[in-house]
């Protein structure tokens, strides 16, 4: 029988599900926020323009506004969703210990006290994304699991594991 490359055991808290979402909205995207501040720039230059004259002050004050206006309205929308999922959560998934195993060409998930088990082949994923904290398994563009990095024994040998299986689609932010 085949032995696993790495077997790591690891849960995801509310509080780790909170940094996800952070992480999934301004640091997944690269250009989350130089489009806030496009778009901030574009309302503050309609605002500044009255009568075909150009009012740098009112300019500059509105852009900041609007700015810091969008990333209260992402914020609040971010901090919304997890509010949502953890008052929805009936199956018991935050704490819960997930058993991830790593084959050369799979991987094998399970989760006893939810009474879940799964197996996906590497190619099967969207992406993998490292942040400092976490390992971010993207089965979709929007479908993810992570994997905590204490939870990691030898972190530096699953990183060069990872970056070989997923090559393009590893991204460190």
């Amino acid at each position: 029988m085949e032995e696993p490359v790495f077997i790591i055991n690891t849960t995801m808290s509310k509080e780790d599900y909170r940094k996800f979402l952070y992480i999934a909205t301004f640091k997944r995207n690269k250009f989350m926020i130089p489009f806030i501040c496009l778009i901030a720039l574009l309302g503050g230059l309609i605002i500044s323009f009255q009568d075909d004259i150009f009012n740098l002050a009112q300019f500059l004050i509105s852009w900041f506004l609007l700015f810091i206006l969008a990333i209260g309205v992402v914020l609040f929308k971010v901090e919304r969703k997890n509010s949502q999922r953890i008052k929805t959560d009936q199956t018991g998934t935050f704490d819960s210990i997930n058993t991830l195993r790593f084959f050369q060409d799979r991987i094998v998930m399970e989760n006893k006290s939810l009474k879940s088990y799964g197996e996906l082949k590497y190619e099967q994923f969207y992406t993998i994304i490292e942040s400092k904290d976490y390992f971010i398994f993207y089965f979709t563009a929007n479908q993810a699991s992570l994997v905590r990095a204490k939870d990691v024994e030898n972190l530096d040998e699953f990183r060069k594991f990872i970056i070989g299986v997923f090559a393009d689609r590893y991204r460190k932010i």
